[in-house]
């Protein structure tokens, strides 16, 4: 069947994963440009809309075929405001608009509740009404800073994100405390000293930008900050009442996504297919986790994925006697173009390899971080465990997780190179660790990159 036979939202279908695949192989090609956000949101698309895209592809009848692919397509569209702009601009691009399919865009609401129905979480911009409302009901000046990160994405763009932990003003016996997320772009002044004092968090709202201190030692400065708190007894706060006040529930209307779409199918090798797939994009999510994302061979993936939503129509057009051997080949041909990487990562992130297929043995080992020029990517620092219960040894923390973008010691494309320490040990770091490249000077007790990063002390970690 040909491309022009496809019911049209269908072939959009088929155009938003071979987008998917082709964009994060473009991140992916040259680690100075790599957006590890943006490949994790690409590959999340597909953990829920893999099986509805294969049985769109193989429902029998044209009207039916497109009636389910905009069933998945809405389905898709609907995860917010983002997706939904994500799934239009994209078919569109790809010669498919599909916009006159989807429902409107959802409201949001800048919090979310509780199974209760109660408030535990807001977020948005952080401005001066906001952070006045945190000195009201939190003891900032005791604030504990549990987590840094910054990061680069893409080729141009940075941010810097903190978690704080927040004691109450109010007694809370057995209550967890709140936790505040605070992320800023592109930040214009940074520095962090973990050896030194960052108990305390102080906030100034101007004009100008926003200003984030933690203690005497660290500083954060940006245009804008946005914030997410997380507290399961914020409704009960003054600032609480009166928010919820102002946003009673049964103002909101009922979230939209009760169900998934109902479709018929996959069935037989095209359901081998999709388990495969799925599989690869869970393998390719991974780098979610910022401690991971030089263990995904995202170059194995996506090459074996190369016009996958194409192939998948074009084996879904076989009749029912052939099609099962077209969704059987194309499944062969993944793991032909994937070789051994491709394999290992279906292995891990789905059932098992299918009969038949060898052992991909163990993974090679990772490149190491060398002295020579690279790009800090990644920085990841933990003070604490937050999972941890009161009192528990947690030996693996502190830590920082560093990702550099490095050269390989033979010609080729810049490739992720990850460096982890644990405590204890000095992380300091100052806006020159992401304005320009460094050769990092490693040693048993330090590592030092450039004028902005130096870690001193602290146990290399094993792979």
């Amino acid at each position: 069947m040909t491309a022009a036979r496809h019911p049209e939202a269908l072939a959009a279908y088929a155009a938003l994963l071979d987008h998917s695949v082709d964009r994060i192989a473009e991140l992916a090609s040259d680690a100075r440009h790599f957006d590890r956000k943006e490949v994790h949101r690409l590959a999340d698309v597909w953990d829920n809309n893999t099986h509805a895209l294969f049985a769109s592809a193989t429902t029998p009848f044209r009207v039916l075929r497109g009636r389910a692919a905009r069933g998945g397509l809405r389905w898709t569209a609907d995860f917010g405001t983002a997706r939904r702009g994500w799934v239009v601009e994209t078919t569109a691009a790809a010669g498919f608009p599909v916009e006159r399919h989807l429902r409107p865009p959802a409201p949001e609401f800048g919090h979310w509740r509780s199974h209760t129905g109660e408030i535990c979480s807001v977020y948005g911009d952080l401005t001066a009404e906001v952070a006045a409302g945190l000195a009201a009901e939190y003891l900032l000046p005791e604030a504990a800073c549990r987590l840094l990160q910054v990061e680069r994405h893409g080729a141009d763009r940075s941010e810097c994100r903190f978690e704080v932990v927040l004691p109450s003003r109010a007694e809370r016996t057995g209550r967890p405390p709140a936790r505040l997320h605070l992320s800023g772009a592109e930040p214009t002044g940074l520095r962090f000293d973990s050896a030194g004092d960052t108990a305390g968090l102080r906030i100034e709202v101007t004009p100008a930008g926003v200003l984030l201190g933690l203690g005497p030692d660290a500083e954060l400065r940006c245009r804008s900050v946005s914030y997410r708190l997380e507290d399961d007894e914020w409704h009960r706060t003054p600032t609480g009442r009166r928010y919820a006040l102002a946003h009673p529930a049964d103002a909101e209307p009922a979230p939209r996504r009760t169900r998934r779409p109902w479709v018929v199918g996959p069935f037989g090798e095209a359901v081998r297919a999709a388990v495969v797939l799925r599989a690869a994009m869970l393998a390719v999510r991974r780098v979610g986790h910022s401690g991971s994302v030089d263990r995904v061979p995202l170059d194995a993936l996506t090459t074996a994925l190369s016009g996958a939503g194409r192939d998948i129509l074009a084996a879904g057009a076989h009749r029912s006697g052939r099609r099962d051997a077209a969704f059987r080949a194309l499944a062969d041909t993944w793991f032909d173009r994937g070789g051994p990487d491709f394999a290992r990562e279906i292995g891990e992130c789905g059932p098992g390899l299918p009969a038949g297929r060898p052992d991909p043995g163990p993974a090679p080992a990772r490149p190491r971080l060398r002295s020579a020029p690279a790009q800090l990517r990644i920085l990841h620092y933990e003070a604490a465990n937050r999972w941890a219960t009161p009192g528990e040894p947690s030996p693996d923390w502190p830590f920082v997780q560093l990702h550099f973008a490095q050269p390989p010691a033979a010609a080729g494309p810049w490739r992720m190179v990850g460096h982890r320490r644990t405590g204890p040990f000095a992380l300091r770091l100052t806006p020159d660790a992401l304005r320009a490249e460094a050769t990092p000077e490693l040693s048993a007790a330090a590592l030092t990159a450039g004028p902005g990063l130096t870690v001193t002390g602290g146990d290399l970690a094993a792979d």
